[in-house]
């Protein structure tokens, strides 16, 4: 079974290397950066997949979706372990 999270992501322009920082702050600060923001939010959604992975391996609850404000927000799909 699988279960969705919506949470907000923020962006950010990287002044020194013009790359664009993704960051989810309800999963710990998960980030990553590329130069566009697909770039940047596809490698993000990956680390915050893994992040979520490793939490469902040591049975640690995950952070409930967020309350959707104004912005841009991340849908992730975990599945549960039984």
């Amino acid at each position: 079974m699988v279960k969705q999270y919506e949470y907000k992501i923020e962006y950010k322009l990287d002044g020194g290397t013009k790359q664009i920082i993704a960051t989810i702050p309800e999963l710990n600060n998960v980030s990553s950066f590329g130069k566009t923001f697909a770039e940047a939010e596809a490698n993000t959604k990956e680390a915050a997949l893994c992040y979520l992975e490793a939490l469902t391996k040591e049975r640690k609850s995950i952070p409930d979706s967020a309350f959707h404000t104004e912005g841009t927000y991340l849908k992730l799909f975990v599945p549960r372990l039984s």
